[in-house]
């Protein structure tokens, strides 16, 4: 599987997003290996988003 870089160098809320949102993009035309890899990195952003919301959250 091929490994995907980041994209940005910022590991801010907006930033995350359009990382996630450029490498999204991507997904449809991409070959079944990039896909995965495509994937793999989509995933590790959804736990930076999933953080970020939680610092957003207040707790009750």
């Amino acid at each position: 599987m091929d490994h995907i870089p980041r994209q940005q160098d910022g590991n801010d809320l907006p930033t995350v997003l359009a990382e996630y949102g450029h490498l999204a993009a991507q997904l449809p035309s991409a070959s079944r290996r990039r896909a995965e890899a495509l994937r793999a990195r989509l995933a590790e952003l959804d736990v930076l988003i999933d953080e970020h919301i939680a610092r957003l959250t207040p707790q009750q």
